[in-house]
């Protein structure tokens, strides 16, 4: 077999996505074709057809070229933790098997870790296993709580879109409860139809808790998780509206000016209570010259303000909010 050594930047880029929050055998086959599509200039004879491959040796043929470029002797410390994780984080099917028996256990990932692990920048699910390798003693979730490594994930809040999926854990920091060192991942499911069948391939892959938040009219959505929904999951619907309806109103307006320049400045008496804060929000950015009103856009605007370390969270975390982040706790 003739291929092309990978580069370490690339190199980076697969161990990162090989040891992200994802079932093993999207993150497997995508990694191992593109090593195979990238790298490799000819395969053996019978082996060549890529398509009509084994898992067995489509997992041989990629791990080759990425031990290969690895200049680090073979350790399984790495791999055999993760094998672990995988198992008690996710349903693992015969096909899933075979990735994690003769890709993950035969790829060396801690080697790979010693190779990139004093580049700048790296995410926490790589920073966490340069942390392991360090500290091979003291378990996973310690280390998490040290140093905020998100991994393992021990609970998932599924939400309706972006806005819940940015501001959820920031809110939660200025309770004291931090979702990184507790191993809380917030998914969104990209709007509200899209829910229940994020929540029916979930309860297909995941072995972990789901707690599904919906805004107040998701009633359909909710009737169609609760036929599928197990023990421990929650569904919570807010009681008052959309996400954006229970920010408090000064921390909108505050962070809308923090954002932008001076002479773009907006007020309380600015917004309709009468209507729901979205078409405020859009009223709002129209009148004022603020560009197009975009969720995710105005959930930024929020986080950002929320970074300083002097607001006072009793301020600007209103009651529902705050019982929300009970209920996860409670999960």
């Amino acid at each position: 077999m003739k291929y092309k050594k990978i580069p370490k930047d690339y190199i980076r880029i697969c161990i990162d996505r090989l040891t992200r929050f994802k079932p093993v055998y999207e993150k497997y086959e995508r990694v191992f074709s593109d090593v195979l599509n990238k790298f490799l200039i000819c395969a053996p004879d019978d082996l060549s057809d890529k398509s009509h491959l084994s898992i067995e040796n489509f997992c041989a043929m990629a791990v080759e070229i990425l031990n290969e470029s690895i200049p680090f002797n073979f350790d399984s410390t790495v791999s055999k933790m993760l094998y672990n994780e995988e198992f008690n984080t996710f349903f693992i099917d015969e096909n899933q098997m075979k990735y994690l028996d003769f890709g993950l256990m035969n790829l060396n990932l801690t080697g790979a870790i010693q190779y990139i692990k004093n580049e700048e920048n790296l995410p926490c699910n790589l920073r966490r296993l340069v942390e392991f390798c360090e500290n091979k003693n003291v378990p996973m979730p310690l280390l998490r709580q040290k140093n905020d490594f998100l991994h393992p994930v021990e609970k998932i809040v599924l939400t309706e879109g972006a806005t819940e999926e940015i501001l959820l854990s920031r809110f939660a920091n200025k309770l004291g409860y931090d979702f990184n060192k507790e191993g809380i991942i917030v998914i969104g499911a990209g709007g509200k139809n899209q829910v229940a069948r994020k929540y029916y391939k979930m309860v297909n892959e995941v072995k972990l808790p789901i707690f599904i938040l919906l805004d107040y009219d998701a009633t359909e959505t909710k009737e169609l998780i609760v036929s599928k929904i197990r023990k421990q999951d929650k569904i919570y619907l807010i009681k008052n509206g959309e996400f954006e309806d229970i920010l408090p109103l000064h921390l909108i307006v505050e962070s809308i000016n923090h954002n932008f320049s001076n002479n773009l400045k907006c007020c309380i008496e600015d917004f309709d209570r009468n209507l729901k804060m979205t078409k405020n929000l859009h009223n709002l950015f129209k009148n004022k010259g603020f560009g197009e009103y975009k969720k995710a856009e105005f959930a930024k605007m929020v986080k950002n303000y929320l970074e300083y370390d002097i607001l006072d969270s009793l301020n600007i975390i209103s009651p529902d909010i705050a019982e929300i982040i009970d209920e996860i706790k409670a999960l």
